[in-house]
């Protein structure tokens, strides 16, 4: 199976896509969480992995998906309830980053915004483009 034919179906059934996007977050979340705080208990590691790497990659996977599926609240909404169920449940969270919460609201919100902008960007030139095309071939 190609990256193309992945894309194209995931496309097709935003559900299913926001269900793959949301596994990739977390799991990369979790790795980062097993990684800084069990693994290696080094504290500057965990701060920069969760002041740098996780709002990068929430940014990133709000972005993705939003470009890819359009916005759809249901994913911004399962990655804050996320983010609040590993501030509550895990202790090293409140720990160490004691904006957790906020953090993950901002960055969701900030790469779900971004990501609607250049759809609809993206969607508008495409308008001109056609609106072009058929001024140009009725001529």
């Amino acid at each position: 199976m190609s990256v193309q034919s992945l894309k194209s179906k995931l496309e097709d059934k935003a559900p299913l896509c926001a269900v793959v996007y949301l596994l990739i977050w977390e799991g990369l979340t979790a790795l980062m969480w097993f990684l800084t705080a069990r693994l290696t208990v080094n504290y500057l590691m965990f701060i920069l992995s969760f002041t740098l790497v996780y709002p990068v990659i929430t940014c990133w996977t709000c972005f993705r998906y939003t470009r890819l599926c359009g916005l759809k609240l249901y994913v911004p909404a399962a990655m804050i309830a996320a983010g609040v169920a590993e501030f509550v449940l895990i202790e090293d969270a409140r720990a160490v980053v004691p904006n957790f919460i906020v953090l993950t609201v901002l960055c969701v919100l900030f790469g779900t915004g971004i990501g609607n902008v250049v759809t609809s960007q993206h969607s508008e030139s495409n308008k001109k483009n056609a609106k072009n095309n058929r001024q140009k071939t009725k001529r």
